[in-house]
């Protein structure tokens, strides 16, 4: 059973037909294993005024969110028309097959629930950067909104992209003059792409374009020095 102060606007939106402003309301948890197919669709969400006598939760009126009717709540079978709800019990039990997401099993693995033995720590290998903001998935905040789904945390993605290996070597072949030339781009951004720097994704294009067409135009220019040096040396 969870308590949801009605502070915020999203739970006062939905629960203003129910109950007053910074007024608490009690949640059951649902299990939803025994819920018959529709209701699975639309699961309800399930609201009763707050007391603190446990005694009287489970005959209490409670009210859906959804359709706004009355319902009442089981912890057995449906026998009476109730919708079940998990208990303490079975929030305890499932601590049991919880798996350690931060660990690893013995064998190096992912933990699942049927994992047993001694856990190890998950090695991480960090291939890039990405920022995200703050928001988490508070329950207690957004009360009975649908907080069953799925919670995406917001990415502030950047759009600056990097050049990969293989267009760093292509580059190496090219002197800062000729990419100059060929892209008219300032040699301080030659250079920061060089180091493997940032940049825009239009500028990074222009280099592309220039290594496409001067692929075929000519060689290498290491195999251009070779080339001049040998040259050189017979005459």
């Amino acid at each position: 059973m969870m308590r949801i102060p009605v502070s915020s606007p999203a739970v006062l939106g939905r629960l203003k037909n129910f109950c007053k402003p910074y007024d608490f309301v009690l949640a059951p948890i649902l299990l939803t294993d025994k819920l018959d197919p529709e209701e699975r669709a639309e699961k309800p969400i399930l609201i009763t005024r707050f007391t603190k006598h446990s005694e009287e939760w489970l005959d209490a009126t409670y009210y859906n969110v959804r359709t706004g009717k009355e319902c009442s709540i089981t912890t057995g079978d449906r026998g009476n028309g109730g919708i079940p709800v998990k208990t303490y019990r079975e929030i305890l039990h499932q601590y049991l097959y919880h798996p350690e997401c931060k660990f690893a099993g013995p064998d190096g693995r992912p933990c699942d629930p049927w994992t047993r033995g001694v856990l190890q720590r998950r090695h991480i290998i960090a291939a890039d950067f990405k920022y995200c903001g703050k928001e988490v998935k508070r329950k207690l905040e957004q009360g009975p909104v649908d907080h069953e789904t799925d919670f995406k945390v917001k990415v502030y993605a950047s759009r600056r992209v990097s050049a990969d290996p293989e267009t760093l070597r292509a580059l190496a072949d090219f002197s800062e003059r000729e990419i100059h030339k060929g892209t008219r781009l300032s040699r301080r951004i030659i250079r920061h792409i060089r180091h493997k720097g940032q940049v825009k994704p239009k500028t990074m294009q222009k280099i592309f374009d220039f290594l496409s067409k001067t692929k075929t135009d000519r060689p290498p220019a290491r195999l251009w020095l070779r080339a001049r040096t040998f040259r050189s040396s017979e005459a």
